[in-house]
Order: structure tokens, then sequence, then C-alpha cells
């Protein structure tokens, strides 16, 4: 038998909360600016991607031969994590400037509200990364401490890792107000880093290797984000053209219609 429940005015006074209309109205108005300018944003990350991928080679390079070191190569893991931290403040800062340059040729304003919702998304994964680097640079992986004693082998490596696993989560945050493929960047570096961290942990297969995993840093490095960001630059670069058609990401003026009235 069915029973009658009368619920007063305050049953769920504490857990329901007013939804304001100009908070909703400024999420549609978001979604709408992202899902109309995917060709733009797309036209802006080919030149980022690749000035990333330039600072990315032509830092390993400079690491491997020591350029800035007297000749000797940069081996020790804090200065591998300390010098690629400042590799990349350098690379955020020029992409900064690159969105920032695109952004005063458009009508949209820098700090707009689809990019701060795309900085929200990433921003949580970076800065894990960023701690990990500050980690292994400021705290030397062979000191004896109580609280925190890190294994000191292959410490350049695992680090890798993790900002690799980091990066491509932070990517594939960003990828869900961008294009799909951004996504798909963003799963690439997270199996590389996944992949990376099992094989400095396996050792069949690190008896198979000629001389320690941190040798080969900044290799993986250049290869990893130099390459990694030079190949995808390219391919939005050569396929800016067809990229509303083929992806199909811009919505018409139906859709956006109905997503108004919703």
């Amino acid at each position: 038998m069915l029973k009658t429940i009368h619920l007063t005015f305050y049953t769920l006074y504490h857990k329901v909360t007013v939804v304001s209309p100009n908070w909703a109205e400024e999420n549609l108005n978001t979604i709408r600016t992202l899902m109309e300018r995917t060709a733009l944003y797309r036209r802006t990350l080919a030149p980022i991607m690749i000035y990333l991928g330039c600072i990315g080679v032509i830092s390993a390079v400079v690491a491997e031969l020591g350029l800035l070191n007297g000749g000797r190569a940069v081996r020790a893991p804090e200065a591998v994590a300390l010098f690629w931290l400042c590799v990349g403040g350098v690379a955020m800062l020029g992409a900064l400037l690159l969105a920032r340059r695109q952004a005063l040729g458009d009508p949209e304003p820098f700090w707009s509200p689809p990019t701060r919702r795309v900085a929200q998304s990433i921003l949580p994964m970076l800065l894990a990364g960023l701690g990990l680097g500050l980690v292994h640079a400021l705290w030397p992986l062979d000191a004896d401490n109580p609280v925190f004693a890190s294994n000191s082998r292959n410490g350049a490596v695992r680090l890798i890792a993790l900002w690799l696993i980091c990066y491509g989560g932070a990517l594939h945050a960003a990828g869900f107000f961008m294009e799909r493929g951004l996504k798909l960047f963003g799963w690439c570096f997270l199996l590389a880093g996944l992949g990376l961290f099992f094989a400095v942990n396996s050792p069949a297969i690190l008896e198979r290797l000629t001389a320690a995993p941190d040798r080969y840093a900044h290799l993986l490095m250049g290869i990893c984000f130099g390459c990694g960001h030079l190949a995808y630059g390219v391919y939005l670069y050569f396929t800016e053209e067809n990229s509303v058609e083929e992806t199909g990401e811009v919505l018409d003026e139906e859709t956006l219609e109905e997503m108004d009235e919703a």
C-alpha cells in the first residue's frame, strides 16, 4: 500500500542551491563561443605547437651537448629537472605571447570566458607536474630524509614519465573545450608516460640498455615533447582548411538556436 509523504518547506533547505540565471547564461555563451571558434583555435594552436616543438628539440640538443655547461652534458637528476623546468617556463611564456598576438588580431579578448575555462581545466595537472619537478630539483633524490626518501635510481627518467602523464592529462582536459584531436594528442602523452614508467621499473628492459636510463633523459624529452609537438603542429597547419568539414565540431545555426532555447 502506497503512503503519502508530506515534505515541509525546510526539508531540503540546506541541500538545494539556487542556480543563478547569469551563471547558466555565461556557461551557455562560453560553450557557444568555444564551438563557434573551433577553427580559429585550431589555427592559433598550430604555430604554438610548432613553437613548443622547436623549443623542445633545441633545448634537448643544448642540454645533451652541454652548450650552456662548458661542454659537459647535464646528467644529474636535479640538474635535469631544473633545466627542463626553466625550458617549460620559457615555452609557456612564448605560447602566451603567441596566443596574445592572435587575440589582438581578432575581436575576442585574450582573457575571455572560454580562455579562462580552458586554463582552469589544464591548471591542476600542470601544477602537479611543476610540483614534481620542484621536488626533484630542490630536494636531491639521494637525500637522507626520514619523511621523504625517494629512490635515487633513474630519477630523471622517472620524472619525465610523470611529466608525460601530467601533461597528457592537461591536454586531454583541454580537449573537451577544443578540437577532439587534442584529446587524442593528450592520450599519446599519457600512454607514453605510462609505458616509460613501466619500462624504467622493469629489470628485463633495463638489462638490455647499454647505459643508465638517465643517460637518455634529454633524448626522451626531445622526442616526446619536441618532436611530438612539431608533428602535431605540422598536422594542424596542413589540415587547417578542411578542419571544419572533417571534424564536424562547429555547430550550425539551428543547433545553436536549440541550445539557446534550452
